[in-house]
């Protein structure tokens, strides 16, 4: 069954079946370790991964398709498109974590510059 949804994912036009979910309020901790309000999803035992993700997607207001270049999605929010690069001694980049806001790239590359490494950390935008 895998198979199929594989097969139909990536070649098939979007959509599909999505699933009922529970909704539960929960409390958690975002990245920054601060309290925040959340919510737990329960698709149950029956619901595949790809039917609760298209749940997700359809309430978000995420539209997706794919075209000859490829799959592509539409979303309502600013996606975070900030990146933490390093530069080793050799003068090599490596993107140490992409899809960030400009606050956590900005944060992430003081945390790594405090650690007292010799490699250069800079925060980009991507987009």
């Amino acid at each position: 069954m895998s198979e199929n949804l594989g097969t139909f994912h990536r070649l098939g036009e979007p959509g599909g079946p999505g699933c009922p979910v529970g909704v539960l309020p929960i409390a958690l901790r975002d990245a920054e370790g601060r309290q925040a309000s959340g919510s737990l999803l329960d698709a149950g035992p029956e619901a595949t991964e790809i039917e609760l993700l298209r749940t997700i997607a359809s309430r978000l207001g995420i539209k997706w398709g794919s075209d000859s270049l490829g799959w592509w999605a539409v979303v309502k929010i600013e996606f975070p498109t900030w990146a933490v690069w390093r530069q080793d001694d050799h003068g090599n980049s490596f993107l140490v974590e992409a899809n960030l806001t400009k606050t956590q790239a900005e944060e992430l590359q003081a945390e790594l510059e405090a650690r007292g490494h010799k490699q250069t950390y800079w925060a980009a935008d991507a987009a």
